[in-house]
């Protein structure tokens, strides 16, 4: 337990922190790496290149400040956190680590004194979040563990097949190598997926949403290539878009609470471009579970008819089962919409108003439709959405 002095310490650098965060992490990211290049294996340092993990840990960094007093306000936060760190095989001796370089970028930064009690507060501090982190991180080794066909850390895995969805999209099916059965999920989740792509001295390990129901004897993850010049964007996703079948990828268990919180409520799923694959997961889920999804309503938003992913299947299951499918496209035809969704459209396609409402999809596609939904009545706690990248949370209004 913190004391008040503590506390009070933390609380009060929380508008520096805000200011000051992303030179503060910028810093600390040059001082690991130049210590311990080998912590390159874990990092993705394609976001690292765009600076967007020294933006996203110094967003949580000023988070557990602003909240120190109240930490179950960070329950959100921590277990996002914590699913992420466990399919990168985060573990507790990386803590000290990572503990050590941040509190000298704070004392650089900041000219302070070895001394000064704010690094003494931040050092408690940062022992506690610590601690938080390794407990909620072991309970989902244990978890993915213990379970049926579950393991820890990477498993070896190949590909049985590779299929073209779209254009630039393809759906990947791993297998275990082992040919033993595979760990369950829930419909939302992702797997971490490590590859050493020739030439490049350092693993990559990237997250892609489980895009099957699940029960079945392989994984299927459906994955953009991104693309690639000038740094490391889109190395592991044209990496798996030029592999063949029979070739091996490391997987972490299926992780992630990205997962529908009330299944007995209604449900609407809105996808943008390859954001679809978590929402079709749920949909697939329902479905050969043999529930109704009558009241389902999923929104497909893609640039055009080349961008739609598996357009066919899903007119044919929506035909079948009777859900609400309606498709936007930025250009072209043969869609319900074209253009980006406004209000005036989502107030023709959701009319349940009690509804609970999963979206993913690129950054600004849900920054805009988080505010449109939030327009026509839709509660917070109604609103779940899946972030691409290290970020916490949308910064929406």
């Amino acid at each position: 337990m913190l004391s008040a002095e503590t506390l009070a310490t933390i609380k009060s650098t929380a508008p520096l922190l805000a200011e000051q965060g992303k030179a503060i992490t910028d810093l600390f990211y040059s001082k690991l790496f130049a210590q311990h290049p080998e912590l390159q294996h874990i990092f993705n340092m394609a976001n690292q290149a765009q600076g967007e993990q020294s933006r996203a840990l110094a967003e949580s960094v000023f988070m557990y400040a602003t909240h120190i007093d109240k930490l179950q306000n960070l329950g959100p936060m921590v277990s996002r956190i914590a699913h992420k760190h466990a399919s990168l095989q985060v573990a507790p001796e990386h803590y000290p680590i990572v503990g050590k370089y941040l509190l000298e970028a704070i004392q650089d930064h900041l000219g302070l004194e070895a001394d000064h009690p704010v690094l003494g507060a931040w050092a408690e501090a940062y022992a506690q979040l610590a601690g938080i982190f390794i407990q909620t991180e072991e309970g989902i080794y244990s978890h993915n563990a213990t379970k049926p066909g579950g393991w820890r850390g990477f498993r070896p895995f190949v590909i049985r097949e590779i299929r073209d969805e779209a254009s630039g999209i393809k759906s990947v099916y791993l297998q275990a190598e082992d040919g033993k059965p595979i760990a369950d999920f829930e419909p939302g989740q992702y797997l971490g997926i490590k590859v050493r792509v020739p030439g490049h001295e350092y693993d990559e390990i990237r997250q892609y949403s489980l895009s099957d129901a699940p029960g079945k004897d392989t994984y299927r993850i459906t994955v953009k290539a991104e693309s690639t010049p000038p740094s490391h964007e889109g190395k592991v996703s044209n990496h798996l878009h030029g592999a063949q079948p029979g070739d091996q990828v490391w997987v972490q268990p299926p992780t992630g609470d990205f997962t529908v919180k009330h299944p007995d409520r209604e449900l609407v799923l809105i996808a943008g471009g390859v954001g679809i694959t978590p929402l079709l997961s749920m949909l697939l889920h329902r479905i050969e579970t043999g529930e109704d999804v009558s009241d389902l309503v999923f929104i497909h938003c893609c640039r055009d008819p080349a961008h739609h992913v598996m357009a066919g299947e899903l007119r044919q299951l929506s035909a079948q089962h009777g859900f609400s499918y309606y498709v936007s496209y930025e250009t072209g035809s043969g869609a319900d919409h074209q253009g980006y969704l406004d209000q005036t459209v989502l107030s023709q396609w959701l009319t349940q108003p009690d509804a609970e409402v999963y979206f993913c999809g690129p950054k600004p596609f849900m920054a805009a439709l988080n505010t449109q939904l939030l327009q026509l009545g839709f509660r917070d706690e109604q609103l779940h959405y899946e972030v691409f990248g290290p970020s916490t949370r949308l910064l929406t209004h």
